[in-house]
C-alpha cells in the first residue's frame, strides 16, 4: 500500500518475512541491472506546485511518527519536497525495490545492509531511522522471557529457544550478544522465526523460552506477563544506529540535490520530534493500530542525526563472528557522510 504521509488511515504492522536474507539479496543482484534499462521507477519530478514527490518504504511502526509530523507541518514542502510512504515493503524487502528504483528511500536494519554491501550491492546509508537510546532498562527493544519462567538471566537460556524476527538481522545479533555479554554461548541457544506480533502469545504460550522483540510487542509482551532481562542494543554498541533511511548509489548520484532535501528535512523532523515528545505519541495510533494508551507508554526510539561509524563497525565484526558475511564491506562505501 502507498499512501502520503498526510492519511489517518490505520495501517498494520506488517508481518516480516520468513526467506532468507541470502536469497532476497540475491533477487536483489538479479533486479539491479532494472534501473540502467529503464525499469518502473518512483517518481522523483518536480510535481506543479514546484513539489518533488519521493517514495518511502518503511513498516508501519513508530519510527515513522517524526515524517508524518514534518509532512504535517510543512517541514518537507520547506524543502520541496512531498513524501509517499509504501508501507507494504519491510525493512528486509526493501532491498530490491529501491536497487530497481520502485521507492526513492527506505529503511533497512544496520546489519542488512552491511551484509548487502559486502555481496556488492550499491546500497548507501543517509541517516539513522532508529536508534537504540543508550539506556539499559530504558531502551525500546529488550530479550524478554516468560515472568513464570525461572529465568533471570540471558546465560541461562543456553539450551532453550529464543525468538526473533528475522535469523539474519540486527535482532538475532542483539539477541546472541545479549547472550555473549552475560557469559553465555549463543551458539548453544536454538534461535527461531518468529514475527514480534506473534511474540507475546509465544512466550506466553510456552512455545518459546526467550524471545528479543521491540516496541510496541516490548510493551504488549510485558502486559502479558514478560520479563525483560537483556537489553542487547546496548550490549552491541553505545550509539548503536538500529536501521537507517537508504538509498541506491545511482539514484543519490542522479538526484544529489533530493537526496540532500530529504536528509536536512528528516534531521529537522527529527529536532522537532525530539522538543514535542508528546505530538510523537499522538501522532503513533493516527497510522498504525497502536492504541493511544499503548502508545502513551512505550519507549520511543532515540532519533540520531548520523549513522554511527563505531557501532557499524561493531556489526561488522558480528556478522563476521556469526558468520553471516566473510569479507568486511568499505564503510565509507555504505555510510554517507
Amino acid at each position: 500500500m502507498r499512501t502520503t504521509v498526510s492519511s489517518t488511515s490505520l495501517l498494520s504492522p506488517r508481518r516480516r518475512s520468513g526467506r532468507g536474507l541470502a536469497g532476497l539479496l540475491t533477487a536483489a543482484l538479479l533486479v539491479t541491472p532494472l534501473v540502467a534499462c529503464g525499469g518502473e521507477e518512483a517518481a522523483s519530478g518536480a510535481d506543479a506546485d514546484g513539489l518533488t514527490t519521493v517514495t518511502l518504504a518503511s513498516a508501519p511502526l513508530a519510527h515513522l511518527a517524526p515524517i508524518y509530523l514534518a509532512q504535517d507541518r510543512g517541514i518537507f514542502a520547506k524543502h520541496g519536497l512531498r513524501v509517499e510512504v509504501d508501507t507494504e515493503t519491510s525493512d528486509l524487502t526493501s532491498v530490491p525495490s529501491v536497487l530497481a528504483g520502485k521507492v526513492n528511500f527506505a529503511t533497512g536494519d544496520l546489519t542488512t545492509l552491511i551484509v548487502a554491501r559486502s555481496k556488492g550491492l550499491d546500497v548507501k546509508a543517509l541517516l539513522p531511522a532508529s536508534a537504540s537510546t543508550g539506556k539499559a532498562g530504558a531502551d525500546y527493544g529488550a530479550l524478554v522471557v516468560a515472568g513464570k519462567s525461572g529465568i533471570t538471566s540471558p546465560k541461562q537460556l543456553e539450551g532453550k529457544t529464543v525468538a526473533v524476527n528475522i535469523l539474519t538481522n540486527i535482532a538475532a545479533a542483539a539477541a546472541r550478544e545479549s547472550i555473549r555479554a552475560d557469559g553465555g554461548d549463543p551458539a548453544k541457544v536454538k534461535l527461531v522465526e518468529i514475527p514480534f506480533p506473534q511474540v507475546p502469545a509465544a512466550l506466553s504460550e510456552g512455545r518459546v523460552d526467550g524471545a528479543w522483540v521491540v516496541e510496541p510487542f516490548l510493551s504488549a509482551a510485558k502486559a502479558q506477563g514478560a520479563v525483560p532481562i537483556g537489553w542487547g542494543f546496548t550490549d552491541l554498541a553505545e550509539d548503536l544506529t538500529v536501521s537507517a533511511w537508504y538509498a541506491s548509489g545511482a539514484y543519490i548520484r542522479e538526484q544529489s540535490k533530493v537526496t540532500t532535501a530529504f536528509r536536512d528535512a528528516v534531521r529537522e523532523a527529527y529536532a522537532y520530534a525530539r522538543e514535542h515528545e508528546d505530538e510523537v505519541r499522538a501522532k503513533i495510533p493516527t497510522f498504525t493500530q497502536i492504541t493511544p494508551e499503548v502508545a502513551n507508554r512505550i519507549t520511543i526510539t532515540g532519533w540520531r542525526d548520523q549513522v554511527s561509524r563505531q557501532a557499524a563497525e561493531k556489526l561488522v565484526g558480528y556478522a563476521q563472528r556469526d558468520g553471516l558475511i566473510t569479507d568486511a564491506p568499505d564503510l565509507d562505501e555504505l555510510i554517507v557522510p
